[in-house]
């Protein structure tokens, strides 16, 4: 059964409502592309029409294996990246939304896409003095102008976004929300909502932290992601263990509960998921219906 399509905002288009996100560790080179491309193989298959990733994200592997993975089977998909942030060469990443780096990074991100053209392009992360300067708006702008993007967004924190609404620019934006803190979020959804924006929730399943088996270490994948949450400290996984009790929810899986939570939200136009995991990815999908 295919997942359940949503109006894409104001675009008129529709898009599904749970959207793979193509980065962390299934963008890596470490993780088989075999498995790679079985997970995003499921997600087509089911109806999964929305698929977001960065220049940045897996250390800028992630949107050179979609574009060999997707090898131009673009027809009908929403394929969103990124630009406002680049790697350096030493690995790490800094912000450029000078118009001139901003350029640079969406012609490489279209290179490693193999197109000439990607459908949703996003600020990611910026400040907000970033995201009202005028010579930033002004090269978005002209990138749709061009025919090199279709739709324009930005992804940040709520205060950003709800300024972002203010400009009336963007057809679409991306925050997180999810059970473990949706107060911050919600009133910027409702802006969203009022104005005709497409919102995308990221980080839906609040990486899982409240889940018994999230500390049952199996595979690599699973430490580096035990690895990020902890590199800033315990906190979140010990704010995380309040919602342990989702775990006892008869039918259910702990994560089924938290997606449902943001799935319920009808202003939400979809949520991007990932995992490493084809099966988790199945179920996920299927509580869509």
């Amino acid at each position: 059964m295919n997942v359940r399509r949503r109006p894409f905002g104001r675009t008129g288009r529709d898009i599904s409502e749970i959207g793979f996100g193509c980065g962390g560790y299934w963008g890596y080179p470490v993780f088989p592309e075999r498995d790679a491309r079985a997970i995003l193989e499921a997600a087509l298959e089911r109806g999964v029409d929305l698929l977001d990733t960065g220049p940045n994200y897996s250390n800028g592997n992630a949107e050179v294996r979609l574009g060999r993975l997707l090898a131009g089977r673009w027809d009908g998909l929403v394929v969103g990246t990124k630009v406002g942030t680049r790697q350096t060469a030493r690995g790490g990443v800094v912000k450029d939304f000078t118009p001139a780096g901003m350029r640079a990074s969406l012609e490489r991100s279209l290179r490693n896409l193999r197109t000439d053209h990607v459908p949703l392009l996003q600020l990611h992360s910026p400040s907000l003095a970033e995201l009202t300067n005028e010579e930033t708006l002004a090269a978005l702008a002209d990138f749709r102008r061009q025919g090199l993007v279709s739709w324009l967004g930005v992804s940040s924190g709520p205060r950003e976004v709800a300024r972002a609404l203010e400009l009336g620019v963007f057809d679409c934006v991306m925050l997180t929300y999810n059970l473990l803190s949706p107060a911050p979020a919600a009133s910027t959804v409702e802006q969203a909502a009022r104005a005709g924006v497409a919102v995308l929730a990221k980080s839906p399943l609040g990486q899982a932290l409240y889940s018994r088996s999230f500390l049952r270490v199996r595979s690599m994948s699973q430490l580096w992601y035990l690895a990020r949450t902890l590199r800033h400290g315990p906190g979140p996984l010990l704010r995380a263990r309040r919602f342990a009790f989702l775990n006892d929810v008869e039918g259910w899986r702990a994560t089924d509960v938290a997606l449902r939570f943001v799935l319920d939200d009808p202003r939400l136009s979809a949520t991007v998921i990932g995992t490493t995991k084809r099966s988790h990815l199945v179920d996920n999908l299927a509580v869509s219906n």
